[in-house]
C-alpha cells in the first residue's frame, strides 16, 4: 500500500515538473469574466488574466530546489580556503 502511494506521489511530481501550470480555478482557465450587463469583459484577479496557476506540486518542487540551492551556496562549506 505504501509503495502505491509513493509511486503516485512520484508520478504527480513528475507531471508537475513537465506541466507546471494548471487552469485557474476561479475563471476556469479563460482569464476573464463577462460583465452581467453588456458585452464587457474584465480580467480575472486571481491569475491576472493569464488563465493559469502554478500547481501545488510545482510549488513543492520549487521549494525543494530553493532549499537545496541555499545549502550548496552556503559560505560555511567544506571548500573554504
Amino acid at each position: 500500500m505504501a509503495l502505491i502511494v509513493i509511486i503516485a506521489v512520484a508520478f504527480y511530481l513528475f507531471t508537475c515538473l513537465v506541466w507546471p501550470f494548471g487552469k485557474c480555478r476561479r475563471c476556469k482557465g479563460v482569464g476573464k469574466f463577462k460583465s452581467p450587463f453588456g458585452r464587457a469583459y474584465r480580467h480575472c484577479g486571481k491569475c491576472d488574466g493569464s488563465g493559469l496557476r502554478v500547481r501545488v506540486g510545482r510549488h513543492v518542487i520549487n521549494h525543494m530546489r530553493a532549499v537545496r540551492g541555499a545549502g550548496e551556496n552556503s559560505t560555511t562549506g567544506k571548500g573554504q580556503r
